[in-house]
């Protein structure tokens, strides 16, 4: 694959990183390399960009695997409330929404879906991304650091993470396209590299929705919003990855030191 994005938003199975220890290892750190050399990374302690990694590590002992999981989900749901109350006394109040996997979980199966605690996917508005630097320092001092931050080939930022208690709360930038069209980016290790993707999502407004005993905001038509990413969302799939996501539009191999000069 050329460094060129492709344009009819197919997968090749060619893209897809290898399987195996090895192979996920070299791919974390070939995004780890990359997400270095952003200048909004460059504060960021080693500690801190391992915490996630580190939290999850005694899931995979036999004895104590099972009970550690139960603990942190229950802890992963706590902080979730957390962060929602924090944002509802601030500028983003109103201006953030739920998407991806932490939206299926709640419309399959009314929880958070086991294999995504630790990871929620909230949106927001490319017009309010000065909202979102200005609430930092509220989530800073509730305990949420600043992780990573991605920005695109172009050098915008497109992805701003938080972490607590070692999950990490991902919130990506959605800019208009056209009338009725979301565009997004996000990023992830291939066969070739690094890989920016670019996602195209309907654009139907929002509604809140009760969830973890917290009224959130969704997309109003949240079916449509799963359909366009995942298909037949209500039947869970073991294999899905983002490679399978059916909202891509382009991809590219992933430079963002040369965007960010």
């Amino acid at each position: 694959m050329s460094g060129a994005a492709t344009s009819d938003g197919a997968t090749h199975a060619t893209d897809a990183p290898e399987s195996g220890l090895l192979a996920t290892f070299r791919g974390k750190l070939a995004m780890y390399r990359a997400l270095r050399t952003i200048p909004d990374n460059e504060e960021l302690s080693f500690l801190t960009a391992l915490s996630p990694l580190l939290r999850q590590a005694p899931a995979a002992l036999p004895l104590v695997g099972e009970a550690h999981r139960r603990r942190r989900g229950a802890l992963f749901e706590d902080d979730m409330r957390l962060l929602n109350d924090v944002l509802a006394d601030g500028p983003l109040a109103g201006r953030y929404w739920v998407w991806a996997g932490l939206l299926l979980g709640w419309a399959r199966e009314g929880r958070v879906l086991p294999h995504d605690v630790g990871d929620a996917d909230f949106a927001f508005s490319a017009r309010d991304d000065a909202l979102l630097a200005m609430a930092e320092d509220q989530l800073a001092e509730a305990g949420f650091r600043r992780w990573f931050s991605f920005r695109n080939h172009a050098g915008e930022r497109t992805e701003r993470v938080y972490v607590r208690n070692g999950f990490r709360f991902e919130f990506f930038r959605m800019d208009d396209v056209g009338e009725d069209t979301h565009e997004y980016h996000m990023y992830g290790p291939g066969r070739s590299g690094t890989i920016e993707f670019v996602g195209h999502l309907p654009r139907r407004g929002l509604e809140p929705f009760e969830f973890l005993d917290r009224t959130w905001l969704k997309p109003r038509d949240h079916e449509l919003l799963l359909r366009t990413c995942y298909g037949d969302w209500r039947t869970p799939d073991p294999t899905w990855s983002v490679f399978d996501d059916r909202s891509l539009v382009a991809r590219r191999v992933w430079r963002p030191a040369a965007a960010a000069r």
